[in-house]
């Protein structure tokens, strides 16, 4: 039970082993993880971490396939660790590195029920080819970035290759090859019977023009600036499809830029925080608190913050010295202050005495008595008692002020 097509499509692997053409099938390239803070800060090693912040990697290379085959790993496997690693908190995004001519169309929707389903961002680097199937699957990433002008972008459409005998063969010596169908399965592989006789007619229409025309109409809805001569089947070089088909050239490096800026992007509180604890004294500046780093991690500077920097690199220099002055400043005025302290308590303490002996004298004699007899040991002749409590307060503090 297999259909024509996939035979045909395994037929040549299937052949090579046999024939000892293929001795040894290798493994595919692992997914790995990249550590953010290594980019933010400009370093570009790679670290195995599983605790800080990365960048998920996997690899979409070779001919797609849903299942695993040869070493290479399914498109479902390839979704499946991806949604996996998206669950995990020191996930910040993804990277695929697609090299790619494409492959069986059932492997398409595998890997794009995933990408649409995760919840940080994927941004797809081309190393070498993203054709047919592969750019239909990397079309559903936040971003495109081809490696090297020349890549190979493109030859959106379907085809199938067919090979075998007709329905009833006989050779030159007499050997007769027959498939033979049941009554009832009238319809059973009538595409390919009629393809191999010559009728293509069938299998387009039954096949090929309905995935292809969903090809298409998903390629315009998730790279809207693609142009109807570029759905037609040609492959391009990268440089002739940059803002359509993919969206610019560059480095892997370029790439996990672009996860962190789209990340950086959508959670803007978190990028901040981040910027102000790389930058602690440039952010310490009022007129470049969240505005030190641009999304992609660098440094543009208006005049007027050139300024302010300046102005605290200038006072800077001058920081020991403004700061003993500082210093011995507040040291005075501790001081002063606790004179201030010590003069109030003691007018408190007069008042509060003259007050009591103002009360006792109340008591002693009447207010009508008048005193004028100056008090013993007083020598200056001018010296007149006070004759109201006011007169007396007044005397204290002209007293403590000229004293």
């Amino acid at each position: 039970m297999i259909s024509p097509e996939a035979a045909s499509v395994s037929l040549p692997l299937l052949r090579g082993v046999l024939q000892g053409q293929i001795e040894e099938i290798k493994e595919s390239s692992e997914p790995y993880r990249v550590m953010c803070s290594d980019y933010r800060i400009g370093n570009t090693r790679e670290v195995n971490s599983q605790t800080e912040e990365a960048i998920y990697v996997t690899y979409l290379k070779g001919t797609m396939l849903k299942h695993n085959s040869c070493g290479d790993p399914g498109t479902r496997k390839i979704g499946q660790e991806l949604l996996r690693a998206d669950q995990d908190p020191s996930i910040i995004g993804h990277i695929i590195i697609a090299d790619s001519g494409g492959g069986n169309a059932n492997s398409v929707p595998e890997l794009t029920d995933a990408i649409t389903q995760l919840t940080k961002p994927i941004v797809a680097w081309v190393d070498g080819m993203a054709a047919s199937a592969c750019i239909y699957a990397i079309s559903y990433t936040d971003k495109i970035i081809a490696h090297q002008p020349m890549d190979r972008i493109g030859c959106i459409g379907t085809m199938i290759e067919l090979s075998g005998y007709s329905q009833f063969y006989k050779s030159k010596d007499g050997y007769i090859k027959a498939r033979i169908y049941a009554d009832s399965s009238t319809e059973k592989n009538a595409d390919y019977e009629a393809a191999l006789e010559g009728n293509a007619q069938i299998i387009k229409e039954n096949l090929l023009n309905p995935l292809s025309e969903q090809f298409i109409n998903d390629m315009k809805a998730n790279r809207p600036s693609v142009t109807d001569d570029q759905l037609t089947g040609k492959t391009y070089f990268a440089k002739d499809v940059v803002g359509t088909l993919i969206d610019s050239i560059g480095t892997f490096d370029d790439a996990v830029n672009a996860v962190i800026t789209l990340h950086d992007a959508a959670n803007p509180n978190k990028q901040t925080m981040e910027q102000n604890n790389l930058y602690p004294n440039l952010t310490a500046i009022p007129t470049l608190t969240g505005l030190v780093c641009d999304e992609d991690g660098s440094a543009h500077l208006q005049e007027c913050q050139l300024t302010d920097i300046e102005a605290a690199l200038a006072a800077g220099a001058n920081a020991t010295e403004l700061q003993t002055t500082i210093d011995n400043l507040n040291q005075q005025v501790s001081e002063r202050d606790a004179t201030i302290a010590q003069r109030d308590a003691r007018i408190t303490e007069l008042e509060n005495s003259l007050q009591a002996a103002l009360a006792r004298q109340d008591e002693e004699q009447p207010a009508e008595v008048e005193v004028t007899k100056d008090p013993a040991g007083v020598k200056n002749d001018d010296y007149k008692p006070a004759q109201t409590y006011e007169e007396a307060l007044a005397a204290c503090q002209e007293f403590l002020a000229n004293n």
